[in-house]
């Protein structure tokens, strides 16, 4: 009698190595298909919300600057030109500069928060430590100063709040001077200032 194999023939091994190499190669290349598609939908969602969301430089006007022997009133607008953004000030301080030099010490600000659309109206009280005469003989001088706001501003898109922002703004006046007056008695109006970020 012959005995009977019930078992299977062996297998080729030769091509088990070949298999496996395949299979985790196709198993890693869906991985890396899969994390590029997510990678690149993260970019692209985050260049169209920095498109349509990325927020303006606020806007800062001078509308009054006064002045009485060494005391100088400034008063100016600050202006939140953002439908979809709020902004944070804090740390801000006025100076006054004339000839690019600090005449003024700083003056601190309080900080504030600014809504959408927002305008504030911000003053200080500046004081020079030497008042300007005009010269004797002149009829009119025209004096040039630049009031100066430097501080820190974060946005605020619903959520999220930015990281601090270095703010520098620069509004230059012209006053008018007049023998007799011992100092400009005041300035242009509404004048724009600029504004770095």
């Amino acid at each position: 009698m012959s005995i009977k194999y019930t078992e299977s023939p062996p297998k080729d091994c030769s091509k088990k190595g070949q298999n496996n190499l395949l299979h985790h190669l196709k198993s890693n290349r869906k991985l890396f298909i899969s994390l590029s598609g997510l990678i690149f939908s993260l970019l692209f969602i985050s260049v169209l919300l920095w498109l349509f969301l990325h927020p303006n430089n606020p806007k800062f006007y001078l509308k009054d600057l006064s002045s009485f022997n060494s005391t100088i009133s400034t008063t100016f607008i600050s202006k939140n030109p953002n439908s979809h953004a709020s902004i944070y000030y804090d740390n801000l301080h006025a100076y006054l500069a004339y000839a690019g030099v600090q005449i003024s010490p700083d003056v601190a600000l309080p900080p504030f928060n600014q809504g959408e659309l927002d305008s504030d109206i911000l003053s200080a009280n500046l004081v020079s430590p030497t008042s300007r005469q005009p010269a004797s003989g002149t009829a009119i001088k025209l004096t040039s100063l630049n009031l100066k706001i430097e501080g820190n501003l974060r946005w605020k898109v619903g959520p999220w709040v930015s990281g601090w922002y270095k703010l520098e703004v620069n509004c230059m006046t012209m006053q008018i001077s007049r023998p007799g007056m011992p100092v400009p008695a005041s300035s242009v109006q509404e004048a724009e200032c600029s504004t770095n970020l």
